[in-house]
């Protein structure tokens, strides 16, 4: 911890964080920044300091987004006049971060024995994966759906994409998570939590393929707006399949950012604004299955 003597009254004083942050460590050197003059030093814990108000958020957040994601999954399954491919496909993102979040808000901290931790770790890596394969999945479906608008095409669409969806969608993850065991097992689980360790780059065995899935998304979702607006713009805008087609368009952009862009956030813990990243991050992340019933389920005139 980079700090500085903040002096008190009647003489007494207290080392303060405030204004300090460190900006790089080593086996020998730590740097220090500061943004004031003043006495500093640096201090060593053994420990990771925990904000009590971020655990709090997190936990009614997940607990939130838990019974959301429950409801959510609920009316997919239950209301037959909406099951189609997308609900589908939503339905698997919904089950996915329901058992992520589940395992995340109950088994995190149990780092012992660190076998069971490990394969938590594990768990949770190829359940946030799945989270992720699933919305390129739904990125995909998006996009040849706006290409085919015909019926008989559409019909051609949704036979593909039930043909892909299930190999593609539990397969490629589960590909990610065994090379990464069969290289690194060891780096499954740390001292403080049942994750992915930081150490030898290990943990862009998760972060690279979330960044390429965002960026392929992102791809995706640019190429349907140009289709949507040179080959819609000539249909009457009462006609359905433009209208759903535009409201899809609008609530899998709006996933990307929510569900996608969010976890960003979670890099960009670094420097003076790591603080107010975390809390943005926590957030808005724990609040991903409400965002997701609000969307696909309060907002939709079908359900």
């Amino acid at each position: 911890f980079c700090v500085f003597w903040e002096p008190g009254q009647n003489g007494s004083g207290h080392w303060s964080t405030k204004g300090c942050w460190m900006v790089g460590t080593r086996d020998t050197s730590t740097t220090c920044q500061c943004s004031h003059l003043s006495s500093f030093a640096v201090l060593m814990a053994h420990y990771d300091e925990e904000d009590p108000a971020l655990a709090v958020i997190t936990y009614v957040g997940l607990s939130l987004s838990l019974l959301c994601l429950l409801l959510a999954a609920l009316t997919f399954l239950l209301c037959k006049a909406i099951q189609n491919t997308s609900t589908s496909l939503h339905l698997q993102l919904s089950l996915c971060l329901f058992l992520a979040h589940l395992l995340f808000l109950t088994a995190i901290d149990r780092t012992e024995p660190k076998v069971l931790c490990a394969i938590i770790a594990g768990a949770l890596h190829y359940l946030y994966l799945a989270s992720f394969t699933w919305m390129l999945l739904e990125g995909l479906h998006l996009f040849l759906t706006a290409r085919n608008l015909t019926a008989v095409n559409y019909s051609n669409v949704s036979r593909f994409m039930k043909k892909l969806m299930l190999p593609v969608g539990y397969g490629v993850p589960a590909v990610i998570v065994a090379i990464s065991a069969a290289s690194r097992s060891h780096l499954y689980g740390t001292p403080a939590r049942c994750w992915l360790h930081l150490e030898k780059g290990f943990i862009w065995g998760f972060l690279g393929p979330v960044c390429a899935i965002l960026f392929v998304n992102l791809a995706f979702f640019l190429m349907t707006l140009c289709i949507l607006k040179s080959k819609l713009s000539s249909l009457n805008s009462d006609v359905s399949t433009l209208k759903n087609t535009r409201m899809l368009t609008f609530k899998a952009i709006a996933q990307l950012f929510i569900l996608g862009c969010t976890w960003c956030l979670g890099i960009l813990q670094v420097g003076p604004a790591a603080h107010a990243m975390a809390y943005l991050f926590t957030i808005i992340n724990s609040l991903q299955g409400v965002f997701i019933f609000l969307v696909y389920c309060l907002l939709s005139q079908q359900v």
